[in-house]
């Protein structure tokens, strides 16, 4: 790890926190040290927005590119993709993070500011509105799909706490894999103050912070040039 921290400091700590941010999320190192970020056609102005920044803190890229996918999930689908080009930053990242898959420290944890929890979220996240007539207003709870080890998991419920003050919680989404969600309306006010900024500069992506209704319905609204009230 001492030879990863000697590197970053030739980077800005937001160059750092930008990249980590994308490999916690969907980006992928592969082992020839390619690191490249994909998504389905409909996230176009989203995959855009992480160029811009990309591009923002001078770091080489390959543009927006597109293929139709011949195997899995998305075989027949228009996939798009950027890559980023490859310097000793990313061979750094590759080496300490995959052991052999993709590892969350509270080391790499540390790095990131605002916009990379942000784009973490918007990657793997969601939010649960819980409308239901048993209770006496909506409930709203913030959910990261880690699946991650249980350890990894409370590293990032100690890290939320201790250095945001937004408290978190473990659930086990299957056999020995785990994720985090926002514990209480408070924490899940709190941590809508704290990625709001970045994903207001997404709108199709306003609907992971909606207050009320479901995503389909939300999204509806906005077509129809609708008030969409979010979180924060």
């Amino acid at each position: 790890m001492a030879r990863l921290i000697k590197i970053q400091r030739k980077m800005t700590k937001e160059q750092k926190s930008l990249l980590i941010a994308l490999l916690l999320g969907d980006g992928t190192i592969s082992n020839n040290f390619v690191f490249k970020l994909c998504h389905a056609l409909e996230q176009k102005e989203y995959l855009l927005w992480k160029i811009n920044q990309l591009n923002a803190n001078n770091i080489k890229n390959n543009g927006l590119k597109e293929y139709i996918s011949s195997c899995g999930y998305n075989e027949g689908k228009t996939v798009i993709y950027s890559q980023l080009s490859i310097n000793p930053t990313i061979k750094a990242l590759r080496r300490s993070i995959y052991k052999p898959n993709k590892t969350i420290t509270r080391n790499l944890l540390n790095w990131l500011d605002e916009k990379g929890i942000a784009i973490w979220f918007m990657d793997d996240g969601m939010i649960n509105v819980n409308t239901s007539k048993q209770r006496s207003s909506i409930q709203h709870t913030f959910r990261i799909a880690t699946c991650c080890s249980k350890k990894e998991a409370l590293e990032i419920v100690d890290y939320f706490y201790e250095k945001w003050n937004i408290k978190f919680i473990i659930f086990e989404e299957r056999s020995n894999k785990y994720s985090v969600m926002s514990s209480g309306e408070d924490n899940a006010y709190k941590f809508a103050k704290l990625i709001s900024p970045y994903v207001h500069q997404v709108p199709s992506l306003l609907y992971k912070i909606r207050t009320d209704g479901t995503k389909d319905e939300f999204l509806i609204a906005q077509q129809k040039g609708l008030k969409c009230e979010t979180l924060a």
